[in-house]
């Protein structure tokens, strides 16, 4: 059964979010005035909708982003692809080169094409057949792994894994809202999650077996997946270190985060929501003699 998880977030340059008394510091949302702290997600985690048949090519799996009612368009992180998955037929419909082999974290949608982010900050636009680069202001040092496309706001988020930025301690990690035309990251992070809050309200004590082995520290929260929910514009932070997921309102505040279980999450690395809010996440397999996993879960009681 999974076990609650707490956390303080830190919210800066989000929305509509209130406003801050000094611009240059970040609202702070702590444990105990955090709205809706206390209460559970809207998916069961332990119990998927559908489990889907994973092929050999997407054994690391590390993002996807759905492409229609029926489809999945998917990287992996060794190879310059994107994997076109059949949710229907369960095998891949087919395969375009966007780039060289390299270290690539996620893919988002969007009008006109698709992105793929590398892990040193740059962004392949892929258009028809035709492929451009770009800069986002992120390196390799900031280990940038999440990147969704926001509907509402016609922008992306990027999710860091290693260091913040912006001037922020290294016990602090980043979420950019990366500038429409450019594809460059806003001076300063959109989300800003304290892991040292986050690890603190940890149930560690609870955790068994292979859970308990991957969490307990410091880093153990590192952001390797990001998600919009399309209706209620909840933020969803995924981290494979530790196997939590924390889920944020439209104004950053602690809405749930809980552990998922390893046994089902080896390595989860991606999300992606369908247009009814149903939840796409995927993990790597964890291990050479693994598979990749692919999930769907359904809201328990989806809001209209």
């Amino acid at each position: 059964m999974l076990k609650p998880l707490f956390a303080a977030l830190l919210l800066t340059g989000c929305g509509n979010a209130p406003a801050s008394s000094d611009p240059a510091r970040p609202l702070t949302t702590s444990p105990s005035d955090a709205a809706g702290s206390h209460a559970t997600s809207a998916y069961n985690f332990t119990r998927p909708t559908v489990t889907y048949a994973v092929p050999p090519a997407l054994q690391e799996l590390s993002g996807q982003t759905l492409v229609g009612d029926g489809q999945l368009a998917c990287i992996e992180d060794e190879t310059g692809d994107l994997l076109f998955y059949n949710l229907r037929t369960q095998r891949l419909d087919s395969t375009v080169q966007f780039g060289p082999k390299g270290d690539y974290e996620d893919v988002a949608r969007v009008p006109g094409g698709y992105l793929v982010l590398r892990s040193d900050g740059t962004l392949f636009k892929r258009s028809g057949r035709v492929t451009s680069t770009y800069a986002t202001g992120l390196s390799a040092a900031n280990e940038p792994e999440g990147l969704t496309y926001d509907a509402a706001s016609q922008t992306l988020l990027v999710a860091c894994k290693g260091e913040p930025g912006a001037g922020l301690p290294g016990t602090q990690r980043a979420v950019y809202r990366l500038n429409p035309t450019t594809y460059h990251i806003e001076p300063k992070p959109a989300y800003v999650l304290d892991i040292e809050a986050i690890l603190t309200r940890s149930p560690d004590a609870a955790r068994k077996g292979k859970a308990a082995k991957k969490t307990g520290q410091l880093s153990q929260f590192a952001p390797s997946a990001v998600a919009v929910h399309p209706r209620t514009h909840h933020v969803f932070v995924l981290s494979a270190r530790g196997n939590d997921l924390v889920e944020l309102d439209a104004q950053g505040r602690l809405i749930a985060a809980q552990t998922l279980d390893p046994n089902l999450f080896p390595q989860p690395e991606g999300l992606a929501f369908a247009p009814n809010g149903d939840l796409f996440v995927s993990s790597e397999a964890g291990s050479k003699k693994g598979q990749g996993r692919l999930y769907r879960f359904s809201e328990i009681n989806p809001q209209p």
